[in-house]
């Protein structure tokens, strides 16, 4: 062999991909450095002199910390794009170590790692691992040459970081799989890579028997990286990446007039009656009813499904795929305090915390050092994910007024919670006007259930893989909605306030919607559907006013100046509130794009609903405020459509209201002098009785002068009336009439709107494009 072709495959600079204080952050960026070769004849290096390495990656003796200064390497050559299997193994698992200060001493070694001469499973001697993964036949490690009859090389790698490697039965035999419980403290149990034909036909490449979330933390893999032959002669970069996901919760809330007491904020570990009793504390806690969704042990398979030439132009071509059979979990995994960060907003006590009041002033919970990240076991398949709170709302103003809510409740659906590793969820949940907790927890029931106002936002995850980005935002009400778009970053918004969600990144917006009511959460598969009145469940409606929130909202549905039309062009409010429909696509059948920019399936269509506001999209919506509405309406008994009750409403004096044919607007009357002739009831009036809201209601007091004053009486919210009012037929035509024209409210007159109040259910997610 001539001198000038005696170029030996030397171990380089190992990189791990991280943020600037994370060391598991992953990085969709290419593996192959496609640059032009400044030595054909080069060796096969592992380094990190490529165009794609970010500020954030580790490398050099921090990588090899990390990786405990060792990691096992399988390479193979092959064609170009390879089909996979490639064709003949070079490195067969082997070892690779790292000595500081060594680069240079052989020709295999360049940047401080090698491999010749190491014999795994030797005790002493170079050789400090006793775990021999190689093929019996491979006594000593040898060195290894560039082959450039070949046009491609593939590189896959695991390191256990500072745990030890030993070894682990195939899982496919299950009388000799090691179990967790079997490994040392400190050791995780591994199988040989598998490579060629055995890799591309099976679903299992190589296996970790991972006994903690410890242990977990040290876990490290590689996807396939490709080396094409124009890149011969240069380092070739292992980019390990952690196999843990993070997952980490913050809260904070938009309530006006009130703050939240930070450390009133209760979080329930189980999802208890409605008597409030479930375990609770002030650790931060997600809920599930799967112990798998917090494994504290388990076997972890790697495989790499989209491998091959059918599937060169998947997203996730060569990367690796996890999936985690549980040995031991739990149904609740806690976060830790809430950190102490606002200040009082108005007048509250000092020296008290208080929740966040935006979303880049959020409250997390958690350690400050760890990015309050807690690491947790990768998901492969989701659970419904809940938060359940009690919390006290105090008063801005002064008053020194609070108010306690008990049992509100979150619920994220599974289609957001399968977890992947190397990358990082982020539950933000916001408190603002319309919520499904209690201020009674010694009478609980379904009808006292909401406080006005107040709802939560839950916004799961930044991703932190740059493929994608994953941020849900799901509403806390019956049913709670969640919404997505991929790449959305929810914390980096310029103006979190008001912007949701961005027309500038170029994906449309899902829905999903979610049934909380039970103790077993489940996804409504109805998105598709039609109410009782044959009318579309799922709506999507444009605001006349930015600030409107979803009590506000809620409101208008239920209370509106004309009577009930369904899936109506335009619905105006009591509260004044003009809702515009707008196209939404309630039949897609895949969400694009998942976090790992890949579709989610969703096997039939009713399970989510699409937004359209990609621009350039036929059909985007402009931006502005809009309200998703799901019309969960039941009717009982026979009956085929929803039951309405006109109501009255009192228009404010000296205000002067236009009515004219093309109003939906009715202005009501009632006199003084008519009310005079009108005997007092003798007893309360029982609001709760069959047709006591058929009746407009007044006090009557008898001045010392011999005058009578008469004052409207609002019944919302009560059960009964004081003794003596005045009730008035709303069916009475003689006084309560149709007024045109201008009328301005005179003295001895009481003026009123009227409008239609509808039985419906609605959950609403208000949804702000910019």
């Amino acid at each position: 062999m001539k001198t000038k072709y005696l170029f030996i495959a030397a171990i380089g600079v190992v990189t791990l991909a991280s943020c600037a204080d994370d060391v598991f952050v992953g990085d969709n960026s290419p593996n192959v450095v496609e640059q032009e070769a400044t030595n054909t004849e080069g060796m096969i290096n592992f380094g990190f002199e490529f165009p794609n390495m970010t500020r954030a990656d580790i490398y050099g003796s921090s990588a090899a910390d990390l990786l405990s200064n060792r990691f096992y390497v399988t390479g193979t050559k092959g064609k170009e794009k390879a089909t996979h299997p490639t064709d003949s193994l070079v490195f067969d698992n082997y070892l690779v170590m790292y000595t500081a200060n060594t680069a240079g001493t052989t020709a295999s070694n360049t940047a401080n790692w090698e491999y010749v001469g190491l014999a795994p499973g030797q005790t002493s001697g170079v050789c400090k691992d006793s775990l021999k993964l190689s093929a019996e036949n491979v006594k000593t490690q040898a060195i290894k040459y560039w082959d450039y009859s070949h046009l491609q090389y593939d590189f896959l790698a695991f390191s256990t970081g500072k745990y030890k490697a030993v070894s682990a039965i195939d899982p496919n035999d299950n009388t000799k799989t090691k179990l967790p419980t079997a490994l040392g403290t400190a050791e995780i149990g591994v199988t040989a890579m598998k490579y060629g034909d055995e890799l591309v036909n099976s679903a299992v490449a190589y296996t970790f028997v991972i006994p903690s979330v410890q242990a977990l933390k040290n876990t490290y893999i590689t996807d396939i990286t490709e080396v094409a032959r124009a890149n011969f002669g240069k380092e070739v970069t292992l980019k390990f990446k952690n196999l843990g996901s993070k997952v980490r919760v913050a809260l904070y809330e938009t309530v006006p007039g009130y703050s939240i007491l930070a450390s009133s904020v209760q979080f329930y570990t189980v999802d208890g009656t409605t008597d409030f009793s479930g375990a609770k504390g002030t650790n931060a806690a997600l809920i599930s009813a799967e112990t798998s969704s917090f494994a504290s042990a388990g076997t972890l398979t790697v495989s790499f499904p989209n491998i091959g030439t059918d599937n060169h132009t998947n997203t996730n071509y060569d990367k690796a795929a996890t999936t985690v059979t549980s040995s031991a979990g739990a149904t609740s995994k806690t976060f830790g305090a809430l950190e102490n960060k606002a200040g009082k907003e108005g007048t509250e006590a000092d020296g008290a915390y208080y929740l966040g009041r935006s979303l880049p002033e959020a409250t997390f919970a958690g350690l400050s050092a760890a990015d309050y990240y807690e690491t947790v076991f990768p998901v492969s398949t989701g659970h419904p994910l809940t938060l359940r709170v009690d919390y006290q709302l105090v008063a801005t103003d002064g008053s020194g007024e609070t108010i306690n809510v008990f049992g509100a409740k979150a619920v994220v659906p599974a289609t957001y919670t399968v977890w992947q590793p190397n990358y990082a969820y982020t539950y933000i949940f916001k408190i603002t006007d319309n919520t499904n907790g209690w201020t009674t927890p010694a009478d609980a029931t379904a009808d006292n259930q909401g406080l006005y106002p107040i709802t939560f936002d839950a916004v799961v995850a930044e991703a932190t893989d740059a493929s994608g980005k994953q941020t849900t935002i799901t509403t806390v009400a019956a049913p709670t909605i969640t919404t997505y778009q991929q790449n959305h970053n929810a914390l980096s918004d310029k103006k979190p306030t008001t912007n949701e969600y961005s027309k500038a990144i170029g994906k449309n917006i899902y829905v999903q919607v979610m049934d909380n009511s039970t103790t077993t959460p489940t996804l409504k598969t109805d998105l598709n559907g039609k109410t009782p009145e044959n009318k579309d469940k799922s709506l999507l409606y444009k605001l006349s006013d930015d600030k409107a929130t979803e009590a506000i909202v809620m409101d208008a549905l239920e209370k509106r100046t004309a009577t009930y039309v369904g899936d109506a062009a335009t619905i105006t409010g009591r509260n004044g509130l003009v809702l515009t429909k707008q196209t939404i696509d309630n039949t897609v059948t895949q969400i694009l794009n998942g976090v790992d920019d890949n579709p989610i399936e969703l096997t039939d269509a009713g399970k989510a609903a699409m937004i359209t506001i990609a621009t350039g999209t036929s059909g985007a919506l402009d931006a502005g405020t809009y309200a998703y509405v799901y019309d969960y309406t039941t009717l009982t008994g026979s009956a085929t459509a929803r039951t309405e009750i006109t109501e009255f409403q009192p228009i404010v004096p000296g205000s002067t209201y236009v009515i004219d044919a093309s109003s939906s607007k009715v202005l009501a009357t009632v006199t003084t002098t008519y009310l005079g002739t009108l005997t007092p009831e003798a007893t309360a009036v029982d609001l709760t009785a069959a047709g006591a809201m058929d009746y407009i209601y007044f006090s009557k007091t008898t001045n010392g002068t011999g005058t009578t004053t008469y004052s409207y009486i609002s019944v919302t919210g009560k059960t009964s009336l004081p003794a003596g009012v005045v009730k008035v037929s709303k069916t009475d035509s003689t006084n309560i009439g149709t007024a045109n024209g201008n009328a301005t409210p005179a003295e001895g007159t009481f003026y009123f709107d009227k409008y239609f109040s509808n039985e419906g259910k609605y959950a609403v997610k208000v949804i702000k494009v910019v």
